[in-house]
C-alpha cells in the first residue's frame, strides 16, 4: 500500500508540473504539431503573459520559434521576420533544456551565416554580421556543450570562399592605401589565412610612409571597424636593421581633441608582444598663425619645433612630426609602433 501511495504522489507530482498547461499554452502545442508556426509562437507568447506555463514550454516555444524562421529563411534568406524570432530564441535559450532544440537552433544561425557571406552585392557591414552569425553559433554551441564540428566548417567554406572572391583584386589595387583597406577588410573576417597576411605585410612595407587616412579614394563607405586609430602616424624615412629602428614618424590627430605629443610614450611592439621605447631628439607640430598684412591677414598652418626632452601641441586634424629611435635585442621582430594617451590611440604596422 506504501508503495502504491508513494507511485501515486510521483506521478500527481509529474502531471502537475507538466500536464498542467493553460488553454493558450495547449494550443500553440496543437498549433507547433500541425505546423502552423507564427500561430504557436502567438499561442505560446500568450501563455507566458498568463504566467502558466508548464516545464515543456521553453523547449516547444524554441521549436516554434526555429521553425517559424527555418519557413522564412527558405523564402528570403535575409528576412527580418526570421531575425525576430532568432532574437526571441536568445531571449530564452537559457531555459531551453532539450539540447537537440539547441543545436537546432545553432545549425540553422550557421547555415544562415554561410549564406549571407556569400551573397553578391553587399556590403561590408552585411558581411560581417554574416560571419558574426557563425561566431555567435560556434559560441552557443561550446557554451552548452553541443557540437561545433559544423558550424566551424561553415565557417572555414564561408571564410575561404570570401578570400578567393576578393583577394585578387584588393592586391591588384594600384593605390596602395586603397590596397591596404581592402586587405584589412579581408584580414577582419579572415585574420588566420595566410595568403592574406602575406599580401597586408607586403602592403604595409609599402605604405610605411603613407598616413591611413580612408576617404573618399575608397570608393564605399568607410568601416569604422577598419578606420578605427585616433591617431593616424606615417614614417616618411625609416632606417632598420636587426637591432635599431630610427627615423621620422608624423602623426595625424582625429581623436576630437587638442592635446600634448609626449614622444617618450612611442614605443615599438615586437610580433609576440615585446615592447621597447623611443628615445627622440625632438621635432616639430603644426599650429595657427596670422600671417599678411593687418587688413588682409588669413590663418595658416606653421611648424613649431621642440626640442629633446620637451612635448609638442598635438591640434585636432593637424600634424605633428618626431625624429625617434629605438634599440631592441635580434630575437626581437618588429611589427607595429603604438602611441596611446587618454584620447585615443593609434598603431602604425610596419609590414614584413
Amino acid at each position: 500500500m506504501k508503495k502504491i501511495f508513494i507511485a501515486s504522489l510521483a506521478a500527481a507530482v509529474a502531471f502537475t508540473m507538466v500536464g498542467c498547461k493553460g488553454k493558450n499554452e495547449k494550443r500553440g502545442d496543437e498549433h507547433l504539431e500541425a505546423g502552423r508556426f507564427a500561430n504557436a509562437i502567438k499561442s505560446y507568447v500568450e501563455a507566458a503573459k498568463k504566467g502558466d506555463v508548464s516545464d515543456e514550454y521553453y523547449d516547444n516555444f524554441a521549436k516554434a520559434l526555429i521553425g517559424g524562421a527555418e519557413k522564412e529563411l527558405k523564402a528570403d534568406i535575409n528576412s527580418e521576420k526570421a531575425e525576430g524570432y532568432f532574437d526571441k530564441f536568445t531571449e530564452i535559450v537559457d531555459k531551453v533544456q532539450n539540447t537537440e532544440v539547441v543545436q537546432s537552433y545553432v545549425n540553422l544561425v550557421a547555415d544562415q551565416g554561410k549564406k549571407q557571406s556569400g551573397e553578391e552585392g553587399v556590403d561590408f557591414a552585411t558581411v560581417v554580421n554574416a560571419f558574426a552569425k557563425l561566431d555567435s553559433a560556434a559560441s552557443l554551441a561550446k557554451r552548452r556543450g553541443l557540437s561545433e564540428a559544423n558550424v566551424k566548417s561553415l565557417r572555414t567554406e564561408a571564410e575561404n570562399a570570401y578570400v578567393a572572391k576578393n583577394l585578387d583584386a584588393a592586391k591588384s589595387e594600384s593605390d596602395p592605401v586603397v590596397a591596404e583597406y581592402q586587405l584589412l577588410k579581408l584580414a577582419e573576417i579572415a585574420p588566420s589565412n595566410d595568403a592574406v597576411q602575406t599580401a597586408l605585410n607586403k602592403n604595409r612595407k609599402l605604405t610605411r610612409g603613407y598616413f591611413l587616412i580612408f576617404g573618399e579614394q575608397i570608393g564605399e563607405p568607410v568601416s569604422r571597424r577598419i578606420d578605427k586609430w585616433g591617431y593616424v602616424m606615417a614614417m616618411p624615412t625609416l632606417k632598420l636593421s636587426a637591432t635599431s629602428l630610427s627615423g621620422e614618424i608624423q602623426f595625424w590627430a582625429s581623436t576630437g581633441n587638442n592635446t600634448e605629443l609626449d614622444p617618450t610614450q612611442i614605443k615599438l611592439v615586437s610580433a609576440d608582444g615585446q615592447e621597447v621605447f623611443a628615445t627622440t631628439t625632438g621635432g616639430w607640430c603644426e599650429k595657427e598663425e596670422l600671417v599678411g598684412p593687418k587688413n588682409d591677414q588669413k590663418i595658416e598652418k606653421k611648424k613649431k619645433n621642440f626640442k629633446k626632452g620637451e612635448k609638442g601641441k598635438l591640434m585636432n586634424e593637424f600634424q605633428c612630426s618626431a625624429n625617434i629611435a629605438f634599440s631592441f635585442p635580434k630575437s626581437f621582430t618588429p611589427d607595429y609602433i603604438e602611441y596611446k594617451d587618454e584620447f585615443g590611440i593609434g598603431r602604425k604596422f610596419l609590414g614584413k
